[in-house]
């Protein structure tokens, strides 16, 4: 982790002391502080592009090293500067002393660590340097295989044209369901209307079954009287260009196979010793090209880690037209997409529970259990979430085991520590195999899925928030951390690492969860490098036992205060259930460095921990709190709170998340909480008052809730960037000149307004330009709970951008019939329309040209979707959820037609509860 390390502390530096207008200026330490920084920046730079292999001890250890230095040097940086800021009289010049010599030890470390560094790369580079034939020796690469694995004679010699290579996982013998997904590849493969050369891909995460799949393709009977040519080659992350044509050449060329093995290697030494590499990858690529031309092959490259393996051998593959394939396993999409010029790959799915347990019986070789036994089995099997090989590693396990209950409930209770208890198993190398390729910036990115709990989805927005509050991500010249953490979040997503658990209708990703079996691979892996403690997940004598871990997950409502000698120089704090605070300062004021707070449901009235919070936690960055009361009315009951904080151009908060409806919070003592430099998120679920902006806060990005009355020119002008707004009117008056003043917001591209009452029905809408300069980012626009006319919609149909529009509880109730204006809505994608009193719904295709998703909720009295719906194009689900029947039939009538007219495969999904 010492990427991560060195990473957060050159931010800490930057953030304090190297700014063009520093919040801390050290005169007198300024060049220390530049060497330091500089150093820093070779260590990361370094890591960034290292090639040294992961498995290298000098630099295992030396990581480690690095990781120690930058941590302790940071913790102690940031203790220094807490002392510092929240000293009411001048600054202590003893301070000042500790901060020069910590600066000062900092960099003879990181010189240090300099040197040793680049000695274990000139070491690995001068130990790259042997023949090919001894860096085949030393990876174990043979005839048959590119793969790192041990040399087998026998595999030597089964390479024939029929035959696949036997490096594949013993545990990936066995193929349980998938039926879908075997007759599509096989569908892909002999496709005959496609005769140009094409690329099949399968791409998953590992153990999930894509070279069992691949197998299965491979050897059924109509892909071996289809094919003319067939070779399987494993290539791994370890691969060697010259084996891998070498092994195509023996596979493809049956005369090759009738010489004897020892004199193929002979010849091999001697074409080693008369020819250059060069020379040799030259022939070899030839002669391949040769055997395949004009007959109909296929090429399987399983297990491929990179786009220059599938480089370097592509060009060999001719494309006589006559329908020949290749086919593609991988862990990496970037890897599929790429060798698939267009095709999109096939995604291997988890088992559901029936192939689960197919499987599970396939290994015992039997399907008849006793009950007590079939019980254990079911739950074992549930544990495994679907994972291939999870499940024929545990049930191998069983099948071997004394049928005792106690000895089956053992393996029940512990299926992770099975699976991955040992980092030599087969089964764990195969999943740590993903995580040691990843990059040094991406590490720390995966173990921090360890914070969460089991089974747990993870808000997106949440998540890219975190990891840019943790400070583990390099900041990069006019770039969002954000959208930097976003970027990671699809790096892990497309190495099939994550997953993502829920999506927006156009595709986007909205919750994202990580595979139980993985995530125990998080926490071991989190554990050894002193990131990670779960609290609750196992027993530990607190009071005996010193642990410095960065973050701190809560699993129990265990009483954290005699943890506080434990855990006190930790960054973040992570609760997803109820927690109650008995001594909410004697409790965080020993948690000075905590970065990050987050706690998911605590009662209402312990929210005063908010005033201790800003007046202690000076680096703190990300605080969200949820309050769990609940009650009937959410206008009775309300706790009101005074946020009063000091010296705001030392917070260092990022986003300040306050959620549950009988919060209110009144900043009004605060001289403003915009002040503060680097806020971009606020969510109050009631902001009572605000106070002023005494300056333009350019990073503010999102705030929620505002009620009609701060909603004024100056406020608007003072964050311009603002891109999501909420309003709320239930507690003040509605003042009509809001409207008026969103024409400030220029870059705002979501809109919230909920409880906004027009009792006047004086619309709010003369005079805007609506079509041109008014709202020109908006794309989001939803309305809850107010009282709006359906004739409205025509003006809200003329904003240019809009592609969102939702309408929950928005019409008047007296408003029953929707005609839309011939100018209908231009860009719009989604429409969402709940609303019990709407009977009429008289629209033509025109009005929605763009429309892709059409959700109807409750709309009791709306017998029918217009029948017009049939001839949009575009549109690609309607969902409907407790609407009646009639409407259900009308949505069926569309999708017959938008099948039959235009071959559109509308889907329909209705849910009546």
């Amino acid at each position: 982790m010492a990427y991560a390390a060195v990473t957060s502390l050159k931010g800490t530096l930057h953030l304090h002391f190297l700014q063009s207008q520093p919040r801390f200026p050290l005169q007198h330490n300024q060049q220390i502080l530049i060497s330091l920084h500089q150093n820093l920046g070779f260590l990361q730079e370094v890591l960034e592009k290292s090639e040294i292999a992961y498995n290298n001890s000098a630099m295992k250890d030396l990581e480690a090293e690095m990781r120690d230095v930058a941590f302790e040097a940071e913790e102690r940086i940031e203790m220094e500067l807490s002392s510092i800021y929240l000293q009411s009289s001048s600054i202590d010049k003893a301070c000042l002393l500790r901060l020069h010599g910590i600066f000062k030890q900092a960099v003879k470390q990181t010189n240090y660590l300099k040197k040793k560094l680049i000695k274990i790369k000139s070491k690995d580079q001068f130990a790259k340097g042997p023949s090919i034939l001894g860096r085949m020796r030393q990876r174990g690469l043979l005839l048959g295989s590119t793969s790192s694995q041990p040399a087998d004679p026998e595999r030597e010699n089964n390479i024939t044209v029929s035959k696949f290579s036997k490096n594949a996982s013993k545990f990936d013998s066995r193929m349980v369901g998938c039926d879908k997904e075997f007759k599509t590849i096989l569908d892909k493969l002999t496709q005959q209307s496609a005769e140009q050369l094409q690329v099949v891909s399968i791409v998953g995460m590992g153990g999930i079954g894509k070279t069992t799949l691949a197998r299965e393709v491979y050897k059924d009977p109509s892909i071996t009287s289809y094919f003319y040519k067939k070779a399987w080659v494993t290539v791994s992350q370890e691969y060697d260009v010259e084996q891998m044509l070498q092994c195509f050449t023996d596979c493809v060329n049956p005369a090759s196979n009738d010489i004897p093995h020892k004199q193929r290697n002979d010849n091999l030494k001697a074409s080693v010793r008369k020819q250059s590499r060069k020379q040799r990858i030259h022939n070899l690529s030839g002669s391949l090209r040769k055997h395949l031309k004009d007959q109909r092959y296929l090429i399987v490259m399983d297990d491929i880690w990179s786009t220059t393996a599938w480089d370097s051998v592509q060009r060999c593959f001719p494309d006589d037209n006559n329908g020949s394939r290749i086919l593609l396993t991988s862990r990496l999409r970037e890897v599929a997409e790429y060798a698939s010029s267009g095709n999109s790959p096939l995604n291997m799915p988890f088992l559901d529970a029936d192939e689960s347990w197919n499987l599970y019986c396939k290994v015992f070789g039997k399907t008849e259990f006793l009950p007590v036994f079939k019980l254990i089995g079911r739950d074992i099997v549930m544990k495994c979430k679907g994972l291939p090989l999870a499940i024929t590693l545990v049930a191998s396990l069983l099948s071997k085991t004394e049928a005792a209950v106690e000895k089956w409930n053992n393996v029940a209770e512990n299926v992770s520590r099975y699976v991955i208890g040992d980092s030599n198993d087969a089964c764990s190398k195969i999943l740590y195999l993903s995580y040691n390729q990843l990059p040094h910036h991406l590490k720390a990115c995966f173990l921090y899925f360890g914070v969460f709990p089991e089974d747990y989805e993870i808000h997106v927005k949440k998540l890219v928030r975190l990891w840019a509050a943790e400070g583990f991500l390099r900041a990069e010249d006019h770039c969002n951390m954000e959208e930097l953490a976003m970027e990671c979040l699809q790096d892990l997503i497309d190495r099939s690492l994550v997953f993502v658990s829920k999506q927006s209708y156009n595709g986007k990703m909205k919750k994202v969860r990580i595979h139980d079996l993985l995530r125990d691979l998080c926490l071991r892996e989190a554990r050894h490098e002193n990131l990670l403690y779960v609290i609750g997940d196992e027993k530990l004598p607190y009071d005996k036992k010193k642990i410095s871990c960065r973050w701190i997950s809560s699993t129990s409502k265990l009483h954290l205060l005699p943890l506080t000698e434990c855990f006190h120089k930790s960054h973040s704090f992570h609760c997803p259930y109820t927690y109650y605070f008995e001594n909410v300062e004697g409790l965080f004021s020993h948690f000075k460095l905590l970065r990050v707070v987050d706690i998911e449901r605590t009662h209402s009235y312990e929210l005063r921990v908010l005033n201790v919070l800003a007046n202690l936690l000076i680096h703190l960055r990300y605080l969200a709190l949820g309050s769990s009361t609940s009650g009937s009315s959410i206008l009775t009951g309300t706790t009101y709170f005074d946020l009063e904080l000091f010296e705001f151009e030392y917070w260092n908060i990022q986003s300040f998340i306050v959620s549950g409806n009988h919060v209110a919070l009144d900043f009004s003592k605060t001289s403003g909480i915009c002040k503060m430099p680097l806020l971009r998120h606020i969510y109050i679920e009631r902001i009572v008052s605000l106070g002023a902006l005494p300056v333009v806060h350019r990073n503010l990005e999102s705030i929620s809730w505002l009620r009609p009355e701060f909603c004024t020119e100056d406020m608007f002008t003072r964050i311009p960037n603002l891109k999501k707004l909420g309003m709320d009117g239930r507690y003040g008056e509605n003042n009509l000149d809001c409207f008026y003043n969103f024409v400030h917001l220029g870059q705002l591209e979501k809109l919230s307004i909920k409880f906004w009452y027009n009792h006047n029905r004086i619309h709010p809408y003369s005079g805007i330009s609506w079509a041109t300069n008014f709202l020109p980012n908006l794309k989001k626009l939803k309305f809850f709970c107010t009282n709006l006319a359906w004739s409205d919609m025509r003006l809200i149909g003329m904003l240019p951008n809009l592609e969102v529009l939702k309408l929950i509880d928005a019409i008047d109730r007296k408003d029953r019939m929707w005609e839309p204006s011939e100018e209908g809505f231009r860009q719009l994608k989604r429409l969402v329309i709940e609303d019990i009193f709407l009977e009429c719904w008289s629209a033509v295709g025109d009005h929605f040209p763009l429309l892709e998703c059409l959700e109807l909720c409750e709309c009791n009295n709306l017998q029918e979707i217009p029948s017009d719906f049939a001839d949009i194009t575009t549109l690609a689900l309607i969902q409907l959820t407790r609407c009646p029947d009639s409407l259900l039939a009308s949505a069926k009538l569309i999708q017959e037609e938008q099948y039959n007219n235009y071959g559109n495969a509308l889907l329909v999904r209705s849910e009546k509860y």
